[in-house]
């Protein structure tokens, strides 16, 4: 998600700190250990990745 900060010639040095620091911040991160395991392949991924590969050749 982009976001971005409007300002104009009457933006005072504090409020673009102030909204420069707003778009700093990190969001928190996702939990991927909840979904680990979850999926199943019908295929190891090393052999995937080989046979994909393969294909190019």
């Amino acid at each position: 998600m982009r976001k971005s900060i409007i300002i104009n010639h009457n933006s005072s040095r504090k409020e673009l700190d102030e909204a420069l620091a707003k778009l700093s911040k990190k969001p928190k991160g996702i939990n991927l250990k909840k979904y680990f395991g979850k999926v199943k392949f019908k295929m190891d991924g090393l052999e995937y990745q080989k046979q994909i590969r393969n294909e190019w050749r």
